[in-house]
């Protein structure tokens, strides 16, 4: 009867410690999605030249997507010669089985 006992616990860890993994892999994929996302918009407002249409399109795009976007425009010198873009990607980083949720952020500049 021990030994049926023993069975029952190691199987029972077993599913939790896949449950966890599973959890803990889907939340890099998500991560990595959001990263590839935050390279998309960055590399389409290098592309567009800084175009104010372009970034307001990606902010929209991103709310559909279920990112909150912020882009803030800067300019180094008066002649407005050198143009970046300052990016920030807001995303959830989820892995229920743990009940880890958490808002991260991806920064970078478009330029």
């Amino acid at each position: 009867m021990g030994q049926v006992i023993k069975i029952y616990m190691g199987l029972f860890f077993l599913l939790l410690e896949a449950l966890t993994g599973m959890g803990v892999v889907s939340a890099g994929v998500q991560t990595a999605a959001a990263r590839d996302y935050h390279s998309d918009i960055m590399e389409e407002i290098a592309c567009s030249n800084f175009n104010a249409g372009v970034m307001e399109a990606c902010i929209e795009q991103a709310e559909e997507e279920g990112y909150q976007v912020e882009i803030e425009p800067v300019i180094y010198d008066e002649a407005a010669n050198i143009q970046l873009a300052s990016v920030t990607l807001h995303y959830e980083y989820a892995i229920p089985i743990l009940n880890l949720f958490s808002r991260h952020e991806i920064r970078g500049m478009a330029g």
